[in-house]
């Protein structure tokens, strides 16, 4: 119960006196091998699923838990030995021919590792880890247009994963396109930044699920990353926590947005604005969901509320500019255009304060 509550080390430490009671009994040392696996407690998970496969030979599940840990501890032969028997047992062990293909990557056996990644391919074909190792099984075969296939499919299931943008890049470099090439690597290099403060605002959240600051930020970083689903999911946990914030409204509106949804946007920001009826982003951002459903008149109001409780921001002109020159209304368009530019231009000659 512990364990599927996330309170893995709790867990550890009750099946830890479950064993010391019962060392005899397979699904304790299994769990307890789950929960080491966990927590990255790699060579207790070697010695637990040892036991467990001493008691219950045939069991699939802790061999494959016992050849991932000896992956992570750098002991490919010794991994590749045990996932073969995993394969033997179960053709179609999605994980244990993913996790073949990485050791095969790591004894530079490309071929096998293509092999075993295609069929891991087949078994999971929304898996963008294992597009990612399949396109660099290619990429060292020197099968850079296939290298590219994978990398791009990877990319589509997962735009905000940093690794495939470095594999893409890397192809596109040797096949002698540069601009591609520096682009993909420009990418990689964005996305690796903000890949390493998800993964420390994660942990943070775990250790700290009550953490408010630490969720807000993670879910800034899955926008920046286009991961708007999860941003979602993390700004409707934020306002759990603090139902008043216009923040995370504003937040899983623009989330919405991104996801070509309106009408839920819209939802968010009416009740940031019953919060905040006065604060002009949400009715610049409200203007957005009108515009975005071809409802110009309400999307025109809604901007020009934002620009009469902000009238020094330049883009909620720029934004009626662009409605107006849409039904045909140039003198309107014009006015607000020029207003744009003169705010622009004085915000460029005070700078940054």
């Amino acid at each position: 119960m512990l364990m599927f509550q996330g309170e893995t080390e709790a867990a550890i430490n009750q099946l830890e006196r479950a064993a010391e009671l019962d060392p005899n009994r397979h699904e304790i040392q299994y769990y307890l091998a789950m929960g080491y696996t966990e927590t990255e407690l790699w060579n207790s998970t070697i010695d637990a699923t040892t036991k467990s496969l001493s008691i219950a030979t045939d069991d699939i599940e802790s061999l494959y838990l016992q050849a991932k840990s000896y992956f992570n501890l750098g002991e490919w032969g010794m991994a590749e030995s045990k996932l073969k028997r995993v394969i033997e047992q179960d053709p179609f062990h999605a994980r244990a021919l993913k996790t073949s293909g990485q050791t095969q990557l790591k004894l530079r056996q490309f071929a096998q590792a293509t092999q075993s990644l295609i069929k891991a391919s087949e078994l999971n074909p929304f898996s963008t880890v294992i597009q990612y190792y399949l396109g660099m099984s290619y990429l060292n075969r020197k099968m850079y247009q296939q290298a590219i296939t994978q990398f791009e499919e990877s990319i589509r299931l997962a735009p905000g994963y940093a690794q495939p943008y470095h594999g893409l890049g890397t192809a596109y470099l040797r096949l002698g396109q540069r601009e591609k090439g520096q682009s993909a690597m420009a990418e990689f290099q964005r996305l690796q930044k903000s890949s390493a403060e998800y993964e420390r605002l994660s942990r943070l959240t775990q250790v700290d699920p009550d953490n408010v600051e630490a969720w807000t930020d993670l879910a800034h970083v899955s926008m920046e990353s286009f991961n708007y689903q999860l941003a979602i999911k993390i700004f409707r946990r934020c306002l759990q926590y603090e139902p008043q914030n216009v923040s995370h409204h504003l937040g899983l509106s623009r989330a919405f947005i991104s996801l070509d949804q309106p009408v839920p946007a819209r939802r968010a920001l009416f009740r940031a604005i019953e919060i905040s009826p006065n604060e002009p982003i949400l009715y610049n951002t409200l203007g957005s969901t009108y515009a975005m459903q071809g409802d110009v008149a309400k999307a025109i109001g809604s901007f020009q509320r934002a620009a009469e409780l902000d009238p020094t921001q330049p883009y909620y002109h720029l934004n009626l500019a662009r409605l107006y020159q849409q039904i045909g209304e140039q003198s309107l368009m014009q006015q607000h255009y020029r207003t744009y530019e003169k705010l622009l231009a004085e915000q460029m000659e005070e700078g940054p304060e």
